[in-house]
């Protein structure tokens, strides 16, 4: 199931910006980037959650973007915002805990939210290299809460990651974002992807509900994971 492909009247895409807004909260201060988490913070904020404070990377606060732009520092992604800061400020509001929640995509992840954009395969003599972490290191470092975004297949969702660009829980012992200096209650809270969605539960990835909408079946979620995926005994069809 690609995000592309049209069922029912709607496509994987649609489903997981839909499924991406609902973890928006009214009053939420947002970190979005380019692309399904851009649209899913202005669904939020145009719908269900309009006090929430959406803030784009590279120093754009309280953004009410549309239509949606093609990057983050565009002059239709500067229209109407409160402030035109920079990275270094937007990041430390994530270092002094005031942003409540950040989405990221990824290259890679693994069974404890552990995130790759750096390489695949050995660091210094790699298969691929991506352009690296950007700012995404320091979401999920410092956000209260993070929404990782990603097309779901077994290349991607592996049992351990080749590398670790963006701090999930590790190894899922208890206490190892701590160990490593980050604060508590922080750390990856939910995983959307274009077959169903996952919370964490003692760290590790659990699936809550599969995107049956779309004909998504358990079977084919499981195909597309490289380990012994939990699932939880409540699972349900994505609304």
């Amino acid at each position: 199931m690609t995000q592309e492909q049209k069922v029912n009247g709607y496509t994987a895409a649609d489903q997981m910006v839909v499924s991406a807004a609902r973890e928006i909260g009214d009053n939420d201060v947002v970190y979005v980037g380019v692309g399904l988490p851009m649209q899913a913070g202005l669904l939020a904020k145009n719908s269900h959650a309009p006090n929430c404070v959406i803030i784009i990377e590279n120093g754009i606060v309280r953004s009410n973007l549309f239509p949606i732009p093609r990057a983050t520092d565009t002059l239709g992604s500067q229209s109407f915002a409160d402030q035109l800061s920079g990275l270094f400020y937007v990041m430390c509001l994530g270092q002094a805990g005031h942003i409540s929640t950040g989405f990221l995509g990824a290259g890679q992840i693994d069974r404890y939210g552990n995130l790759n954009d750096t390489c695949v395969g050995d660091y210094r003599k790699p298969i691929h290299r991506w352009p690296g972490s950007g700012g995404g290191n320091d979401i999920m470092s410092t956000c209260g809460r993070t929404v990782v975004i990603l097309e779901q297949d077994k290349r991607r969702f592996l049992e351990k990651v080749d590398f670790i660009t963006c701090p999930g829980y590790l190894d899922g012992k208890p206490g190892r974002r701590e160990e490593i200096g980050l604060r508590p209650n922080t750390g990856p809270t939910a995983v959307i992807t274009n077959l169903g969605i996952y919370g964490f539960e003692n760290r590790e990835m659990v699936l809550k509900s599969v995107h049956a909408g779309i004909g998504v079946t358990l079977e084919q979620v499981k195909a597309e994971t490289s380990w012994d995926l939990k699932v939880s005994p409540d699972l349900k069809d994505t609304e």
